[in-house]
């Protein structure tokens, strides 16, 4: 029978949070302050993922383990996904900003290069292969994929704990979740750096902000993989439990570092439109538009008006 436990007042907390950013997003459509197809898409993906996740949470908490263990490791399992795919899109939330920041700032960005309208079809296959941003992207796809699989095959072994063959199942699981979410981890620190980099070209508030979600996202990394390998941490071993569900020490590590973590990541990639708001310039996206060197441009246009300058004072002497 379902009942609340301790478990099920923070996943209601988190469920709440993410609702009130789901909330602003959906006020920001309806006013037609974002569009629709721009990098805030992703962060509604994002959401859209999380609230689902942690609705599913409510659920594991709410039911009884001993009399409902095939539900409750069914729904486990679906938790375990979405936490996954909640990662997995915040990492895409941030290489969209970036890109977009990339191109309105520098006018060009080194991860996508922009197409625009009119390009012949092999030019524009030729670009897609080669953007960067498209084979981080299948690294990001084929970790999830390791992350999923690993997941389904733990939860063979937890299902059937006196099979066999369960302690290799979880033993492959394991080394399946760890890979992916390594991966994962690997792919932010690029990210990251590449934002650095730009930071050096070019900095401004919008860009701190975007680059202010490493920690986070690695923090987040990081847990992924000792929630797999730490027993008190790992929701497969039994030293995670307590005779009223959760041990505390458990619920305190997968919300301060596994979805805290996450919703702060969101909230401050949210942020940078109402940053940009109290004195900052907005991103501007313009997928069809040329990709040109505004840094370049602008130490030219400054190299001419110093030489105009120049002239007119020489003219006066």
């Amino acid at each position: 029978m379902a009942r609340a436990t301790s478990d099920t007042a923070p996943a209601i907390v988190f469920l709440l949070l993410y609702l009130a950013v789901f909330a602003v997003l959906a006020r920001l459509y309806a006013t037609k302050a974002v569009k629709w197809r721009s990098r805030y898409s992703f962060v509604l993906f994002h959401v859209i993922m999380r609230v689902t996740g942690m609705a599913l949470g409510v659920a594991f908490s709410c039911l009884s383990w001993e009399q409902e263990r095939q539900a409750r490791t069914g729904v486990l399992i679906a938790y375990l996904v979405f936490a996954a795919e909640g990662y997995f899109s915040l990492i895409l939330c941030a290489s969209r900003f970036l890109i977009v920041w990339q191109q309105d700032r520098l006018g060009r960005s080194e991860l996508e290069p922009r197409i625009p309208k009119g390009t012949p079809t092999s030019e524009r296959i030729k670009k897609l292969v080669a953007a960067p941003i498209l084979w981080i992207e299948y690294q990001l796809a084929a970790a999830n994929a390791i992350i999923v699989a690993g997941s389904s095959i733990m939860s063979q072994s937890i299902t059937n704990p006196d099979s066999p063959d369960a302690h290799s199942k979880s033993t492959t699981g394991k080394a399946m979740r760890i890979a992916g979410t390594g991966i994962f981890l690997g792919l932010v620190q690029a990210i990251i750096f590449i934002a650095i980099l730009s930071y050096r070209k070019r900095g401004d508030r919008t860009l701190v902000m975007i680059l202010l979600t490493w920690p986070f996202l690695t923090a987040r990394g990081i847990y992924g993989i000792l929630s797999v390998v730490t027993p008190g941490w790992s929701y497969s071993n039994a030293a995670a439990y307590g005779p009223n569900g959760f041990t505390s020490n458990f619920l305190a590590a997968e919300y301060a570092m596994g979805i805290a973590t996450e919703w702060v990541t969101c909230v401050l990639l949210l942020g940078t439109h109402f940053s940009a708001l109290n004195g900052g310039d907005e991103l501007v996206e313009d997928h069809n538009a040329e990709d040109t060197d505004k840094l370049r441009m602008q130490s030219l246009g400054d190299v001419e008006t110093s030489r105009r300058s120049s002239v007119g004072a020489r003219k006066e002497g």
